[in-house]
């Protein structure tokens, strides 16, 4: 009877070890995950902050002398497409009550498209941007 005790006692501290290392490898498999996906989500949060950067620099502009640009911001490298959506005059209701696009202002529509790199990582984005300009 001894010996069946002892025997017993053996499966039991077998059991509890199976449970105790698939305990570990679960816990060790979700802090893996869990840091994965914070460094993607920081790489993310660095690339978007870094484009609006872009466009709030690109939007100060009062004009622009070529259609690329190029540089670095953030310790991210980026290159910048611009093309012309749309070039208007500012749209104005007339005393005769038709509308017209004869203002006082030309409105242009501007798209931005944006490539950033960081080693071998690469994010692309695209805004719209709007500038007007009084015309004398």
């Amino acid at each position: 009877m001894n010996n069946s005790h002892r025997a017993f006692t053996i499966i039991e501290i077998l059991i509890a070890m199976l449970i105790l290392f698939t305990a570990i490898a679960f816990s060790n498999i979700s802090i893996k995950a869990f840091n994965t996906y914070q460094r993607q989500s920081l790489r993310y949060q660095d690339f978007y902050i870094t484009a609006l950067s872009l466009k709030n620099k690109f939007s100060s502009y009062d004009k622009f002398d070529r259609l690329k640009y190029e540089g670095n911001l953030n310790l991210i490298s980026y290159v910048v497409e611009i093309k012309i959506i749309l070039n208007k005059r500012n749209y104005v209701v007339g005393k005769d009550g038709i509308g017209r696009n004869n203002g006082a202002f030309m409105v242009t529509l501007y798209e931005l498209k944006m490539k950033l790199f960081k080693g071998n990582q690469e994010e692309k984005y695209k805004f719209l941007l709007t500038k007007q300009k009084k015309i004398k």
